[in-house]
């Protein structure tokens, strides 16, 4: 470890708290600064908007989160947070039909948002050389002479005047709003490729006391439609203090309402009616919070033939994704480890090569985020109202992930190829593996006889 190294990370997201732990064994100093004040912070966080919706962790991201941060799922059960296996205790309908309910190893978890960051963030704030600063707002980066790297940032602390802080790597995790293509441009680096897809959505949440009743035999629910007709989903998951939270979304102005009335009707028109059926008569213990999500954005800085050193954007600020299919923490926490493992690329004896590392990180990310922009772009786009350029065969994919679907509630094995890859354990190619297209053939033929559309 060079302990002369200071590295520094904007925003204590969970995204900016897992890279202060991937950074935290080959610098001296990691200093984490959140323009919120985190202190007594129990419930969600002004710069954390969607903070009042439910979060849950897919196996392949709350395994990298294990390895990064050892015990700590352990721990938030026993503070409450539930784990459920994916397909036993969920009752899942997705595009007409419902999932086969059968023991699996996919488990979840699910908790709000802010014991999830909470004790992610006191594990992270215990960490030798790790400093977490609040009510600290990042105006600008510092730039060497010539403009070749960064070399720190300028930070106004509360109300007071702004002051330098020095570090050797600077890691933008401040989120959608990230002001890192502008920094650069204005340093005359050009602006990272940006992929977006314009899709309008809307999502509304509440909190529920879980009813008793004996006969439930879910633990979780999720009612999903499927473009191109059906724009609404809702799900029901269980998190600590024995509360459920209710989570209702709609896209391209389809949307839920923000009182009571409007919320439970926007439930009943839902493509089936059981979870309606579930809160109508449940208490509610919250108020209805309500979040816009218009564009999904990938901010494709591995392209970039030209860039700084010392300088490399992580979670939302290099890519915002459909928070409806709940991949951000995972993601996040899988560029996480792929930090990690850049910055050990050299002996713990020398120091950090943040020349050069942006490039590595970047690479080692790219595969990571490519395979999960892929799953829900894509499927986003199958709406014909949707923004965005569509990407070849398009048809294609969107009649053959309808098999695919269909299938998983009949045919165990296809149900679990689906859930490896929505996990993140296998890659989205692995659908395509000649026994998953067999059998989603066999599905096609024996329920739908007609060609798939052409591909354009």
């Amino acid at each position: 470890m060079n302990r002369a190294a200071t590295a520094i990370v904007i925003g204590a997201s969970i995204t900016g708290l897992l890279a202060a732990r991937a950074l935290s064994e080959r610098f001296g100093r990691v200093v984490v600064l959140d323009k919120d004040d985190l202190s007594g912070a129990d419930g969600p966080r002004k710069a954390v908007p969607q903070g009042q919706h439910i979060h849950v962790i897919w196996s392949g991201g709350a395994a990298a989160i294990e390895r990064l941060l050892p015990g700590l799922w352990a721990e938030m059960r026993d503070r409450g947070a539930v784990a459920f296996d994916n397909s036993r205790d969920m009752r899942w309908f997705h595009r007409g039909v419902w999932k086969l309910r059968v023991p699996t190893a996919f488990a979840m978890h699910s908790q709000s948002r802010p014991l999830l960051e909470q004790r992610i963030r006191a594990r992270v704030a215990a960490l030798p050389g790790v400093e977490i600063l609040e009510r600290a707002t990042v105006r600008e980066l510092l730039w060497e002479a010539g403009g070749a790297r960064v070399v720190g940032v300028r930070v106004a602390e509360g109300r007071g005047a702004t002051r330098e802080l020095a570090g050797e790597l600077v890691v933008d995790a401040s989120g959608r709003a990230s002001r890192l293509p502008e920094w650069l441009e204005q340093h005359g680096y050009a602006r990272a490729p940006e992929s977006t897809v314009g899709i309008d959505l809307k999502y509304a949440s509440r909190l529920y006391e879980i009813p008793l009743d004996g006969s439930r035999d879910w633990q979780v629910m999720a009612v999903y439609g499927g473009p191109p007709q059906s724009r609404r989903a809702g799900v029901i998951f269980p998190i600590e203090g024995g509360r459920w939270i209710v989570t209702l979304s709609g896209c391209l102005g389809d949307h839920p309402a923000g009182e009571e009335a409007g919320f439970l009707e926007f439930a009943r028109g839902l493509d089936r009616p059981e979870l309606y059926e579930a809160i109508a008569a449940a208490r509610p213990l919250s108020e209805i919070a309500v979040y816009g999500f218009p564009t999904e954005v990938r901010r494709r800085y591995e392209a970039l033939a030209r860039l700084p050193g010392g300088v490399i954007a992580m979670g939302d600020a290099s890519c915002a994704f459909n928070p409806l299919y709940g991949q951000g923490v995972s993601v996040c926490a899988l560029e996480a480890e792929a930090l990690a493992r850049c910055v050990a690329a050299r002996p713990r004896t020398e120091r950090v090569d943040t020349d050069h590392l942006p490039r590595r990180y970047y690479r080692a990310a790219a595969p990571i985020v490519a395979r999960a922009w892929l799953l829900a772009s894509a499927t986003d786009l199958l709406f014909p109202e949707a923004r965005g350029p569509r990407p070849p065969a398009l048809g294609l994919f969107g009649w053959y992930n309808r098999q695919i679907l269909e299938a998983s509630s009949v045919d165990e094995v296809v149900l679990s190829r689906f859930l490896e890859v929505l996990h993140f354990l296998k890659p989205p190619t692995a659908l395509f593996a000649p026994s998953i297209l067999l059998r989603a053939g066999r599905w096609a033929l024996g329920r739908r006889p007609a060609a798939p559309p052409d591909a354009d």
